[in-house]
Order: structure tokens, then C-alpha cells, then sequence
């Protein structure tokens, strides 16, 4: 029964510094992938439209990352449709929720 006890307080300190680690670590923000350059205030993404459903637009980068924007994020007088190229400006250091304006290619 000692054996146990000990084997399970083992285990749970193992669980709760791998939990802890865990927490403490920042995800990328950064894509590899995305045209940026120092002098830029914004990181740039390309996107291909794949569906459009009412005001949401659903596009995949080359890489396969997904995106989804509403038409107010759009800046482009050219109305975009399925398959259209489409620039996402994002900002620097932002990547995930940081997105400022969608332009048509």
C-alpha cells in the first residue's frame, strides 16, 4: 500500500510541472510563411477563397492555414468572389487576432 501512496504522489508531481510547463509556454506567432519585412508595419498573407456564406468569407493559404473575415475587413473597391487571391494584412506580431484589412490581389 506505501508503495502506492509514493508511486502516486509521483505521478502527480510529474502531471502538475508538465501542466506548469505547459502554461508557460508562449505559441508561435509568427508564420514562416508570411511576406514581412522589417520596414513594414504589417505582416502579409495570401489567401485563396474557398466559400463564401452570407457576410463570412472562408479562404487557405499555400500552406493549408485556414482564415475566416466579415466584409468589414475588406478595403477593395473589386468585389471578391470563390477562388480570388486575397491579401490579408495582419499585425506585426499578431498573427493570430491582429487582422487590419483584406485587399483583393
Amino acid at each position: 500500500m506505501f508503495k502506492r501512496i509514493i508511486i502516486l504522489g509521483v505521478l502527480s508531481l510529474v502531471l502538475i510541472a508538465l501542466v506548469l510547463l505547459r502554461s508557460h509556454t508562449a505559441a508561435p506567432v509568427n508564420n514562416p510563411n508570411t511576406k514581412s519585412n522589417d520596414t513594414s508595419e504589417y505582416t502579409t498573407v495570401e489567401y485563396k477563397i474557398s466559400e463564401i456564406k452570407g457576410n463570412q468569407y472562408y479562404g487557405t493559404s499555400n500552406d493549408g492555414t485556414g482564415i475566416i473575415f466579415s466584409t468589414e475587413n475588406i478595403v477593395s473597391d473589386k468585389e471578391i468572389e470563390v477562388d480570388d487571391i486575397v491579401i490579408c494584412y495582419f499585425e506585426k506580431g499578431n498573427l493570430g487576432k491582429g487582422l487590419v484589412k483584406v485587399k483583393k490581389k
